[in-house]
């Protein structure tokens, strides 16, 4: 029992620790961008032209990616929370889920810092700050899992 609860206990450190590294690397990379484009200017202004229709582009794609995200999300949920697997086989289900909605939602971030280098166009680095408020919207605490997982009082208490 001792060692079943210190693994859950480090599967949930490890994913805390697992977003915070993605987010804070989406973080830094926006104010790498911003920094770099205000010292030199944006390097690719043959894009300026596009900034429209790239606005677009990227708002579609930031969409679909934190729908296909939240959906996948909630299925690979819904799973850990109706089997019969003991705590750390919920928790690496849930552990998979949380892997795969924060790479979908890094995806489009990071697109759009991209393109906020090569235009200078600041409506990019609203959308990642978006894609950045929801990857942060997850961050697997305690009483999240709890409550996501719907663990009983035995499973609660491996975890404290």
């Amino acid at each position: 029992m001792k060692n079943a609860a210190s693994a859950s206990k480090e599967i949930l450190r490890g994913l805390m620790i697992l977003t915070a590294a993605m987010a804070t690397g989406v973080f830094l990379f926006m104010v790498v961008a911003v920094v770099m484009n205000q010292i030199n200017g944006p390097p690719g202004l043959q894009w300026k032209e596009y900034q429209v229709q790239l606005s677009w582009i990227v708002a579609v794609v930031c969409i679909i990616c934190f729908l296909m995200a939240r959906w996948n999300f909630s299925k690979g949920i819904q799973a850990a929370k109706n089997s019969i697997n003991p705590l750390n086989e919920k928790l690496n289900r849930y552990r998979t889920s949380l892997i795969q909605y924060l790479a979908v939602c890094e995806a489009p971030a990071l697109l759009s810092i991209v393109i906020f280098i090569l235009t200078g166009y600041f409506v990019f680095l609203v959308f990642a700050a978006v894609m950045l408020g929801f990857m942060l919207a997850v961050v697997p605490l305690r009483r999240r899992v709890v409550t996501a997982l719907e663990l009983n009082w035995e499973e609660q208490k491996e975890l404290d």
